[in-house]
């Protein structure tokens, strides 16, 4: 079963003992595996929003609910992220400016 508590305190404590992407990839697919116990733990998503389940100067923690068809403007994170999907699918346009020209490349995360 799936408990927010628990996912938070075994993400805090693997990017203590090694602050990167990969220590956190793997907490994040154990935790996805099972996207029914995800759903449950999180709650049935009623509404787009974005839930902060945990936030440090060095660690942030969020749930995004996607409202069908919403899209936000080309942005920059200016850092790394780890995403799982347990629900639907996240689709991603990659925007690239170089030597004047600008390309686009899509991309379909999930279900």
């Amino acid at each position: 079963m799936f408990e927010v508590d628990q996912f938070v305190a075994d993400c805090r404590a693997a990017f203590a003992e090694t602050p990167s992407q990969k220590a956190l990839q793997e907490i994040l697919a154990r935790a996805v595996s099972d996207p029914v116990a995800v759903l449950k733990g999180l709650g049935e998503p009623k509404r787009a929003e974005i839930r902060k389940l945990f936030h440090s100067p060095s660690l942030t923690i969020i749930n995004v609910v996607w409202a069908p068809m919403m899209t936000v403007m080309p942005h920059n994170h200016r850092m790394w992220a780890v995403i799982g999907i347990y629900s639907g699918r996240e689709d991603n346009i990659f925007w690239r400016a170089a030597d004047g020209c600008v390309s686009v490349t899509r991309q379909a995360i999930g279900g």
